[in-house]
């Protein structure tokens, strides 16, 4: 359950939220917003709040040892290495301008996770930031932000008014969390049903603990993304049962 916190104002620039309707499995919804989370008196501030702790993941690839959960299969795709469930159809993003793959999309029948890995500065978490420039582009897109408590700190509840494909007015809810780690961010979005659905969420939600980052060590500046690697097509990859991957060339979408 996520409590509700007072919208800060935006300050930062502008950074898309996600878009409605682009990607199978996220297709924008005429029913009901997401649902109502508890009221709580705590407000955002321009002071980074202490990073949240990370005992059962995700991980950095530095923290993995001999544990199960550690050594299990994942699909590696360079700059995450994630364990889609059975079903799940992986989407490569690229960026048309730099043709570089800039984030993976997991999608299910109940809607979409979308995973984008950046580099973090070493002093202070980078997920505030990105939070600003989400709640300034919500506003500047006629939607609604409700700020709210989630398993790794403060999510976003984000709603944009779409048109649908018949014409109809109707809204594309999206979550939105971010993960502070050793100088990388990983920021996770929840899109269609699974954003309005609290057991859906919590798939989507394990997918994100289950998931390993790889920032490399090159210089890289706060922010900037971390460029993923296309998996291999199914009929090469060793586990029969591994999700499809395809690549999508539409518009990736910055931390």
């Amino acid at each position: 359950m996520f409590r509700r916190r007072a919208k800060a104002p935006a300050t930062e620039p502008t950074e898309p939220a996600e878009k409605g309707g682009e990607t199978a499995g996220t297709a924008a919804t005429s029913g009901p917003a997401a649902p109502a989370v508890s009221e709580a008196t705590a407000t955002t501030s321009d002071a980074a709040p202490a990073k949240p702790a990370r005992p059962n993941g995700p991980w950095d690839v530095d923290e993995l040892d001999d544990r199960p959960a550690h050594v299990a299969p994942r699909l590696d795709l360079g700059g995450v290495r994630v364990r889609p469930p059975a079903g799940f159809k992986v989407q490569i993003q690229v960026d048309q301008a730099t043709q570089k793959s800039t984030s993976v999309m997991l999608v299910g029948d109940q809607g979409a996770l979308q995973l984008v890995v950046v580099a973090g500065a070493k002093s202070k978490p980078q997920w505030p930031v990105t939070m600003r420039a989400l709640q300034s582009d919500a506003d500047r897109r006629g939607g609604t932000v409700a700020e709210g408590d989630g398993p790794w700190g403060p999510v976003l509840r984000i709603t944009i008014p779409v048109t649908l494909p018949d014409g109809k007015q109707g809204v594309q809810p999206s979550v939105a969390l971010g993960i502070d780690g050793p100088r990388w961010m990983l920021r996770a979005t929840i899109l269609g049903k699974a954003a309005l659905d609290q057991e859906q969420m919590n798939k989507m939600m394990a997918i994100v603990q289950d998931t390993v980052v790889v920032r490399g060590e090159e210089p890289m500046a706060p922010g900037e993304v971390v460029a993923l690697v296309p998996p291999p097509r199914p009929e090469s990859a060793v586990d029969a049962d591994a999700p499809d991957a395809v690549q999508d060339q539409g518009p990736s979408e910055p931390a």
